[in-house]
Order: C-alpha cells, then sequence, then structure tokens
C-alpha cells in the first residue's frame, strides 16, 4: 500500500492525496481532496480526465466483447478517458485463465486492441527485512570481503517462486548501492519480474490503472566496487545521507514514535525537489520484518507513506 500527499504542478501547494492499493495483485489508485474526500484523478497534460468505471457502467459494446472473448473473466479495473467531456477510449483490465489482460476501445466501445498484462498469478513474492546478522554467512563473507570499505545500511529477503535472494544496501560517499546475492553469497540478477525496489532504490513500484501495451518497469542493476584507484563521484550538492535517527527533525521523531511503535531505523537523506525551497526528508525503516519508505516535509508533515512487501 502507498499513500501520497500529491502537488500542483509548478507549485508548492497540495491538492489532495493519492492511495495506491493492491486490487488482485494490481495496483489501483483511488484520490482524495483535501477534506478527505473521493475525488477524481486530476487532469492530464491535454485536459484528459481518466475516471474509475464499474462493470455497470461500461458500454454494452464493451462488456458484450469481454463476455464473447474472455469466458468467465473477472474485472480488475475499468476506466474511461474524456477529453472535454467527450470519452476517447475505454481501458479494462481483467483476469482470465489466471493471467491479467488489458483490452481497449475506441469511444464507441468498439475493441481496438490487447495486451497480456506482467505478471502471472500463479507466480508469488514476497520482500521483507532481514538484519545483517541474520544474512547467510556467505553473503556476509562476501560483504565483508569485496565491500568493506562501504557502509552497510540494511538488507531485503526476497521470495521468488521458492527461490530466496537478498538485497543489500550499502553506501559510498553518501552514494546508495544496492546489490542482490542468493544464499551462497554469488551475485545475482534481481529477483521477481519486476526487479527490487528496497527502501531508497530506484525501481519504480506501484503506478496507474492499464496502458496500453502494459507497463514496463525499469531494472535496476547490480553494483560492482570501484577499481583501484578510481575516484568515487562526490554527492549530489541537493543531497545528504542520515545514518543517525538523533539528526532528524523532533517532528519527525516524535511522528514515528507515535505512529510506528517498536520500529528500527534504517536511513534518511534530505532531497530538494526541483520546485521547492526547503528539503524534504526521506526516511527508510522497519518493524519486526516490514519495510516502510516515508517521505517528510522539513517540518514533520507526512508527505508519502509506502509499505513494502
Amino acid at each position: 500500500m502507498r499513500l501520497e500527499k500529491m502537488i500542483q504542478p509548478g507549485t508548492t501547494s497540495y491538492w489532495g492525496t493519492k492511495v495506491t492499493v493492491l486490487q488482485n495483485g494490481v495496483p489501483v489508485d483511488y484520490f482524495f481532496d483535501t477534506n478527505g474526500s473521493p475525488a477524481t484523478r486530476p487532469a492530464g497534460p491535454r485536459g484528459e480526465v481518466v475516471t474509475r468505471l464499474t462493470a455497470g457502467q461500461l458500454p454494452a459494446s464493451v462488456s458484450g466483447y469481454l463476455n464473447q472473448t474472455y469466458t468467465g473473466y473477472q474485472l480488475v479495473v475499468a476506466e474511461s478517458m474524456q477529453i472535454s467531456g467527450a470519452v476517447q477510449e475505454y481501458r479494462v483490465q481483467i483476469l482470465a485463465n489466471n493471467q491479467r489482460v488489458d483490452v481497449h476501445f475506441d469511444s464507441t466501445g468498439t475493441f481496438r486492441d490487447a495486451h497480456t498484462a506482467p505478471g502471472n498469478l500463479s507466480t508469488t513474492h514476497s520482500v521483507s527485512y532481514v538484519s545483517r546478522d541474520n544474512l547467510p554467512d556467505a553473503v556476509k563473507t562476501a560483504l565483508s570481503s569485496t565491500y568493506s570499505g562501504y557502509t552497510y545500511g540494511w538488507a531485503e529477503q526476497h521470495v521468488h517462486d521458492g527461490t530466496t535472494t537478498y538485497d543489500v544496501k550499502l553506501f559510498n560517499n553518501n552514494q546508495p548501492i544496492v546489490l542482490h546475492f542468493d544464499a551462497s553469497g554469488t551475485q545475482v540478477a534481481p529477483a521477481g519480474p519486476a526487479g527490487p525496489s528496497g527502501p531508497g532504490s530506484t525501481t519504480m513500484v506501484g503506478g496507474p490503472g492499464p496502458k496500453p501495451g502494459g507497463p514496463t518497469p525499469p531494472v535496476s542493476g547490480t553494483a560492482t566496487p570501484p577499481a583501484s584507484g578510481t575516484a568515487t563521484p562526490p554527492a549530489p550538492a541537493n543531497h545528504q545521507l542520515i545514518l543517525d535517527q538523533g539528526q532528524l527533525p523532533s517532528a519527525i521523531t516524535s511522528y514515528l514514535q507515535v505512529n510506528f511503535s517498536g520500529y528500527k531505523f534504517l536511513a534518511a537523506d534530505i532531497h530538494t525537489p526541483p520546485t521547492g525551497t526547503t528539503g524534504e526528508y526521506n526516511v527508510d525503516l522497519a518493524v519486526g520484518q516490514q519495510l516502510y519508505k516515508l517521505r517528510f516535509s522539513a517540518s514533520g508533515e507526512l508527505l508519502r507513506a509506502e509499505a513494502r512487501g
């Protein structure tokens, strides 16, 4: 699950909140205004408005095509895209034969195209926090022998279709690096079809509803230590790594103590967004084996929260 306060483009004002939840294994977005009331998705750059639809709100031609082509299908999410009040297309994602399928129709409800969406429902993938002491000995040996000059951050355990791998977060000159190991300590490709997306990594998770062709998530690479004598580039001027919880503003610490009882602080960084004048705090923490990624304003206001796993 992910919660995010949405900023108006080109401003520092917030218009509401977006909440992303998994529905039948698919990330689905819901929008709320500043008063917490349900709202529609904001218009896009062309003035397009995307509206969530129920099965009963779909044109008869769309429902008829789905019933005839995908007998026994289950509706995951349906949307209409409008410009200036006129429907331009209908986007539908369904479950059929244990597979997600994106199906698109034109403004009249006539079939346009269909694409198999990433992710087979028969696959399983779980993510959990694991302490350094509980990493396999082979992984700990690889870290101490090859990456002894790096600052250890934390680790995630990924179990994908019964295969266990470990994503380990390190820091070098304030720059985050994610390594991927199997239980034997060998560096491997990221686990799962979408790759890892641990706290602070650049791999995206979640996102909007169905799009033509399906989403194509980026894949994170496997880092290797720099060659001897190779200089490490300096950290960006607008980025500051925090490994000591005592350096967080008291308002953020208080929020964490009230809302995440028994949490373990992992790391944080301060980043100044392009439209902002003050830094925002990205905080990574764990409660038991559950990982959380949070973002706060400089005054300690929660802007974004994501539960990993």
